[in-house]
């Protein structure tokens, strides 16, 4: 993995890409656009925070969050891959949650900027990361832009001679004023409420998916919405859910949508050698004064 010095000589520019060392000494790029700022950590090809001027941060990220290799980061944009949640029927028995992705370094490939936008690509393949229970050749390339939304390009590519069958999903954390005083539409066609006394975990076939969550205590709506999805997975932990590195009222911050291609539903990939599938997810805050109805699609 290449020094913060040595990527700002790569890949930084002043007043719009510089890289830092963040908790752990993991490396941290900043990116800044016009409308705002994102932070992504090369542990894990993480989205941290995304803020757009006049608002608040889009994305919940842990105070407890654990940062080095090996360990996911509680927040922000985990990206899960080649499998999300516990591992599909046929793998060997403690094959880890979520894919091997979110817990790997991630190579830093490209970026740019442009009058209203800013760019940074990151890379994985097996080289650099990879599972027995994995036995293929990839690539995986995110690309992160920041301009009038925060954009996310997940791409996988086979770079074997046989196909391979994959799951993916972007774990979106979403930071909300209240829990309990939020609501999502557009998954349904009944909005859906987050209580303290149950866990939330649907895994819900729409594709496509559009979905706005209405948050009346920082009086916003989060938009979001994405490409390629099979399906949306929604999931709320109840209060007394214990994790090491959530908060106790932590539960009441956040609630996590996630665009999906998961096994669950049907939704896995099939893919081809040499070709590729990318799955896009695309997020901006806006003020609630503006119906969700109307404004779900950034």
């Amino acid at each position: 993995m290449e020094d913060v010095l040595t990527l700002n000589r790569r890949f930084g520019a002043p007043g719009r890409i510089a890289f830092r060392e963040g908790p752990g000494g993991v490396p941290i790029a900043a990116l800044v656009a016009p409308q705002g700022t994102c932070e992504v950590s090369l542990l894990g090809g993480q989205v941290l925070s995304y803020r757009v001027l006049g608002f608040q941060d889009a994305l919940w990220l842990s105070p407890l969050a654990e940062f080095a290799e090996g360990k996911a980061i509680r927040g922000g944009v985990p990206v899960c891959w080649p499998w999300f949640g516990k591992a599909p029927q046929g793998f060997p028995e403690g094959t880890p949650a979520h894919g091997f992705a979110r817990k790997a370094f991630w190579r830093v490939a490209g970026s740019e900027y442009g009058a209203r936008d800013t760019a940074l690509t990151l890379e994985l393949t097996e080289k650099d990361a990879t599972h027995p229970a994995w036995p293929h050749r990839y690539r995986l390339t995110l690309t992160v832009t920041l301009g009038d939304c925060l954009t996310l390009d997940l791409q996988t590519r086979n770079l074997d001679d046989h196909p391979f069958v994959y799951g993916e999903a972007l774990h979106t954390y979403l930071r909300v004023g209240d829990a309990r005083k939020v609501q999502l539409f557009g998954v349904r066609s009944e909005p859906i409420a987050f209580p303290d006394e149950q866990t939330l975990d649907e895994v819900i076939s729409l594709p496509e998916p559009v979905a706005a969550l209405q948050d009346p205590v920082m009086g916003r709506v989060l938009g979001l919405a994405a490409d390629d999805a099979a399906g949306v997975v929604v999931w709320h932990p109840v209060l007394e859910h214990s994790f090491a590195d959530v908060p106790l009222e932590g539960p009441r911050r956040f609630v996590c949508v996630e665009p999906a291609n998961p096994h669950h539903i049907g939704g896995e990939i099939t893919l081809a050698p040499g070709r590729a599938h990318t799955l896009t997810l695309r997020l901006q805050p806006t003020l609630i004064q503006e119906s969700p109805s109307e404004k779900v699609t950034p």
